[in-house]
């Protein structure tokens, strides 16, 4: 018999490949790594913690960056011609007299040349304001106040008083009304319900103003400025879906994962996601990106990616449960980290495919096309990404073990590993005699409390084995050799 027997600590192990934190590439493509994630949960709580108290800090402090399809607002879009350049600045000064010294001002390039766009939030129309205030007055929405088109000096008016009206309209009222907006020199006609206003002048709208002054600094004429409006009510009913789409998706989660998994597994997997939603708006309102609905769908898929992660780690958490029901050799914690390991390199694999159409997105769509729309999708992915990867591993899985541990069958399998007293040591052999008279395979093997235990190929734990041969096995066996002779 060879057998090359060295006893080491578990923390001396360093050198086994497969078993320590100094691990060979190989260990990561064979999954055979064995890095500590449970046993330092302690600091990944802390890092965690950090983190959303910084992302909360920089939300209260900068606050978000909504775009005009939340908070309402007009957009101008104008090509460039005769191969004209565009400057940022240069269209900045153009805006300053109308009082859009704020506007996001954004320079596109594309094949067909350059393209300015700016956006304004909430461009005071002077004609949408006395729309709305003579809906107000005659109890009827803005949509029912119609101007004649081409909207021009001299068009009327024309609304109906709506029949739940606390008074019915006389020409006093409507002409005060006219004169607060400062509309002078109007014609009002009532006949009953119906209302019909002249004007001999309507006031110019800084709508047409800008577009008037973009169309001069591109060379194009005014009907080449493309201009959308969004009014705050459309804004408010967008951000109201978005949250409904949130709360659902909320809902659906904690119902799939509690009839997959446990009630607990969901509940560590939606602790997860907030945290993955409350590290993304942090970094949105750190770096002040635009949201947009293009963002609300990226939070949405990077949710999605977040608890693809979560749910490979936990179904094979749930799978390694029971090997340590049928075995109890090892703690709650010990399998949920032996668990992370095995499912590692998958992890890592599919977050780094992931982002590889994330960068050219970023790179050849934003960076070299001018594409803005999906710079903004992209951005809001990059981050959900990496944030998804890190809370399913260091996140959910730490929060699913500190709550299991808690029950009484894992509480009291950790008592007795506990009370055991010995720590597991090392043992490395070439081979060594089973009980039969065989041999085990070569390899390392575990040894608590003076017992030799083979490692388990499935789980990496110990099992019970037969002890190992040493001297004080090998006296006794010859005394019973020589009694039998006797």
């Amino acid at each position: 018999m060879t057998a090359t027997t060295s006893t080491r600590t578990a923390a001396a192990a360093d050198d086994l490949p497969g078993v320590t934190r100094r691990h060979r590439p190989s260990d990561f493509y064979h999954e055979r790594t064995n890095f500590q994630f449970i046993k330092h949960s302690r600091r990944w709580a802390i890092l965690s913690g950090t983190l959303i108290a910084l992302s909360i800090v920089f939300l209260v402090v900068r606050g978000l960056n909504f775009g005009i399809d939340f908070e309402g607002g007009t957009s101008w879009q104008v090509s460039m011609t005769h191969g004209r350049s565009a400057h940022v600045t240069q269209v900045r000064d153009i805006l300053r007299p109308f009082g859009f010294s704020a506007a996001k001002v954004s320079v596109l390039s594309g094949q067909h040349g350059q393209s300015v766009n700016v956006q304004q939030h909430l461009v005071a129309d002077p004609v949408q304001t006395i729309e709305d205030d003579l809906a107000t007055y005659g109890g009827v929405t803005a949509a029912d106040v119609q101007l004649a088109e081409p909207v021009k000096a001299g068009a009327p008016f024309t609304f109906t008083f709506t029949a739940k009206a606390p008074a019915k309209p006389t020409q006093a009222g409507i002409e005060a009304v006219l004169a607060r907006d400062k509309l002078s020199g109007a014609t009002v006609n009532v006949s009953g319900l119906d209302v019909t206003i002249t004007t001999k002048t309507l006031p110019i709208s800084p709508t047409e103003q800008v577009a008037d002054a973009l169309a001069k600094y591109a060379g194009a004429t005014t009907n080449d400025v493309s201009i959308s409006t969004v009014g705050p009510t459309w804004g408010h009913d967008v951000s109201h879906k978005a949250e409904l789409a949130l709360v659902y998706f909320f809902i659906l989660l904690a119902l799939y994962l509690s009839v997959r998994f446990e009630t607990k597994m969901a509940a560590a997997a939606i602790i997860a996601v907030i945290h993955d939603i409350i590290f993304t708006v942090g970094v949105y309102a750190l770096f002040h990106f635009e949201v947009t609905p293009a963002t609300i769908t990226a939070f949405l898929t990077i949710l999605g990616f977040s608890l693809y992660d979560t749910v490979v780690v936990f179904d094979k958490v749930r799978e390694n449960q029971r090997v340590l029901t049928a075995t109890g050799r090892t703690t709650y914690s010990e399998m949920v980290n032996r668990s992370l390991n095995a499912v590692l390199m998958r992890s890592l694999s599919t977050s780094f495919v992931a982002l590889m159409p994330v960068l050219s997105l970023l790179v050849v769509g934003a960076g070299i096309f001018g594409a803005t729309s999906l710079e903004d999708f992209a951005l809001a992915l990059a981050a959900g990404l990496f944030i998804g990867s890190y809370s399913s591993i260091f996140v959910a899985a730490p929060i699913l073990a500190w709550w299991k541990e808690r029950e009484p069958q894992y509480r009291a399998l950790a008592g007795r590993r506990q009370r055991a007293g010995a720590p597991a040591v090392v043992v490395e052999k070439e081979a060594l005699p089973t009980a039969t008279g065989g041999r085990t395979r070569a390899g390392v093997a575990i040894a608590v409390d003076g017992v030799t235990e083979p490692e388990d190929d499935r789980l990496g734990i110990a099992v019970p084995g037969p002890p190992a041969v040493g001297r004080t096995i090998q006296p006794r066996a010859r005394q019973q050799r020589r009694r039998k002779r006797k």
